[in-house]
């Protein structure tokens, strides 16, 4: 009779607590033009999470591919992320880009990509690749490809 009963509050203990839900991607709210300097400019993406859960987790950029103008130009490996319970966050992607990897073509020097740029005063980046969440053994990987138009006005 014991092990019934036993059996009974371990089914109902299991059953009655859910398993925690994998924080869920919103969007990516902006990429923006951080800094710059003769030789490179720094770019953020900034994506916004919600964590429902009472359990925080990690998050981690894994491989993400910025481009500029539909060239690839940085990879971001971010350090662990750890996610804040039940509220939103943002976690920010940085990218140094070197001028000289940015505009480069074949057709034009570098000084000359660089003036068509600050003429037009604006440029696309794309962000692409996967941000890992990882809680325990437990991992789930968001996929993340998005595009934006950046002014180079600061």
């Amino acid at each position: 009779m014991r092990i019934v009963l036993l059996l009974l509050i371990l089914n109902f203990l299991l059953l009655s607590c859910s398993l925690t839900e994998k924080p869920v991607f919103i969007e990516v709210k902006s990429i923006n033009l951080i800094d710059t300097s003769l030789k490179n400019f720094t770019v953020q993406a900034e994506v916004l999470f919600h964590n429902p859960n009472a359990i925080g987790g990690t998050l981690q950029a894994k491989n993400i591919h910025v481009f500029v103008d539909s060239l690839d130009v940085a990879t971001i490996e971010s350090e662990l992320f750890t996610i804040p319970k039940k509220e939103s966050f943002i976690l920010p992607l940085t990218a140094i880009i070197p001028f000289k990897k940015a505009f480069k073509d074949k057709q034009q020097d570098i000084l000359s990509s660089i003036l068509k740029v600050l003429s037009t005063k604006r440029i696309d980046i794309n962000y692409k690749g996967k941000i890992r969440y990882k809680l325990g053994s437990f991992h789930y990987d968001y996929p993340l490809d998005n595009k934006q138009t950046i002014s180079l006005k600061r």
